[in-house]
């Protein structure tokens, strides 16, 4: 099986969606910071978060040394993001860019560089 990976364009691409995403809906793009802040300060996969928000299956990111209240709380906050009436459009920009992968889209809405972001594999 063949993944192709993202190139500058692709990653360029998923960050003027951001952009235009903080533009059109600053709360929605603050509450998804907010979480991508959480997710790095907590040392969480960015995998994780990203199945979490499109609810798709667990296992592969599941944190396995986080302390039961500390994944609750950073589950509810997950949640509080997932309850907000447009995250469609964060869902729909995941999808969008799901070449770029949700590590690489998590790492943009932090400040990354596009350009460091390029072929790396790494980053989960």
């Amino acid at each position: 099986m063949t993944t192709m990976l993202a190139g500058l364009d692709d990653i360029y691409s998923a960050k003027e969606d951001l952009e235009q995403l903080k533009q059109e809906d600053g709360e929605l793009y603050e509450r998804l910071h907010h979480v991508v802040s959480l997710t790095r300060q907590l040392q969480i996969k960015y995998g994780y978060m990203g199945s979490l928000l499109m609810e798709e299956k667990l296992p592969k990111y599941e944190p396995k040394f986080v302390r039961e209240s500390i994944l609750s709380l950073y589950q509810s906050e997950v949640q509080q993001l997932k309850d907000h009436s447009e995250i469609n459009r964060v869902k729909d920009l995941l999808k969008k860019h799901q070449k770029v992968g949700d590590p690489k889209i998590f790492l943009l809405i932090l400040g990354a560089k596009p350009e460091l972001l390029q072929g790396s594999t790494i980053i989960r």
